[in-house]
C-alpha cells in the first residue's frame, strides 16, 4: 500500500493498515519538515514513482484543492512505469470533482476508488470511518485496521465523496457557526452568557471548545477549498451553494489570522478560549 501523502491523516491511515498486516510504503520527496516528521517510521521510497511501481494499491491524500493535481502526476507515474495499481482517492472533493479523478485515472489504466474519511486520524482506540463507493471497493473494504471502519456507501464512483460532502458541512459547518457566534459574542462582552447556555443546551459543542477551534483554525488553510466542493455538490442538488460559499470566507478569515499560523499539533493543546479567540482577531 502506498500513502500520497504522509500528512496527519495519510501516517496514521499507513500506521492503521500496516497494524493490520499491510505493507505500506510512503515518499518523502518534496515533503515539508512537518510532513517528515509525522511519517515517523513508515517506510520512505524514493519518488512518487517508486511507490506507484512497488503498490498494489495506491491512496492518494491531499489538500482538496490539490486532489485532481495528485490525480495527474500518479498517473503519469502509471504510464512511465507500465503499473496499475488500485488508487483510491481519499480526498474531500465533491463527486464532480472526483468525477474527474476517476476519468484521469482511469485514462491510465487504474481501477479507481472513491473514499472520504470521517473523523479524526485513526488510532487504535477510536472510531475513524472510511466511506468507499466504486465497482470495487477492494482492498480497502476487506482490511480490519484498528480504530478503522470501512463502509461500502455505492457501487458508483461519487457516492463516497457524497457522503463526505454531507457528513461535513455539518461537522465542519458548525465549527464555522461557533467561531462566527463566539466572536461576536466576545465582542459584545457576553461570551461567559453564550458559552453558558450552549452548556447547557448542546454540551456536546462546548466540552472541548478552545482546542476544536484552534484546531479548525489551524486547518484553514485547507477548509476553504473543502467549503466550496461542498457549495458545489448543494449547488448540483438543487440546495444553492451560497451557505457554503459563505462558510469558506469565514475560514479565509481564520486562515489569515494569529490563529491559523498554528499547526494543529500546536492547536490540539489550546485550553483557553478567550486566548484563541483573541488570536482569531488579529492578523498574522
Amino acid at each position: 500500500m502506498g500513502i500520497l501523502w504522509p500528512g496527519a491523516m495519510g501516517s496514521a491511515l499507513g500506521r492503521a493498515w500496516r497494524s493490520a498486516g499491510v505493507e505500506v510504503v510512503t515518499s518523502l520527496d518534496g515533503r515539508s519538515a512537518r510532513t517528515r516528521d509525522l511519517a515517523g517510521d513508515l517506510t520512505a521510497l524514493g519518488s512518487l514513482e517508486e511507490v506507484v511501481r512497488v503498490c498494489d494499491a495506491v491512496v492518494s491524500v491531499v489538500p482538496p484543492a490539490h486532489a485532481v493535481t495528485q490525480a495527474e502526476q500518479i498517473a503519469a507515474a502509471v504510464r512511465r512505469t507500465g503499473s496499475t495499481p488500485v488508487v483510491a482517492d481519499l480526498n474531500a472533493v465533491s463527486p464532480a470533482t472526483m468525477g474527474q479523478v476517476a476519468t484521469v485515472l482511469e485514462a491510465a489504466g487504474c481501477v479507481v476508488v472513491d473514499g472520504a474519511i470521517s473523523g479524526p486520524p485513526p488510532r487504535p482506540d477510536g472510531d475513524t470511518a472510511l466511506f468507499l463507493s466504486g465497482a470495487s471497493c477492494s482492498p480497502f473494504a476487506d482490511l480490519a485496521a484498528p480504530g478503522l471502519r470501512a463502509v461500502v456507501v455505492g457501487s458508483e464512483v461519487g457516492a463516497a465523496s457524497a457522503t463526505k460532502m454531507s457528513t461535513a458541512a455539518v461537522y465542519k459547518g458548525t465549527k464555522a457557526l461557533l467561531l462566527q457566534s463566539l466572536l461576536t459574542a466576545r465582542h459584545h462582552g457576553v461570551l461567559d452568557a453564550v458559552v453558558a447556555d450552549l452548556s447547557t443546551g448542546a454540551p456536546e459543542l462546548t466540552a472541548h471548545l478552545a482546542r476544536d477551534l484552534a484546531v479548525a483554525a489551524s486547518k484553514s488553510d485547507r477548509l476553504p477549498a473543502e467549503m466550496r466542493e461542498i457549495a458545489s455538490t448543494q449547488a448540483a442538488a438543487g440546495a444553492g451553494a451560497e451557505l457554503y460559499e459563505a462558510v469558506a470566507e469565514v475560514f479565509e478569515r481564520a486562515d489569515a489570522s494569529a490563529a491559523g499560523a498554528a499547526t494543529p499539533e500546536e492547536a490540539a493543546s489550546a485550553i483557553d478560549l478567550d486566548a484563541v479567540l483573541d488570536a482569531l482577531t488579529r492578523h498574522r
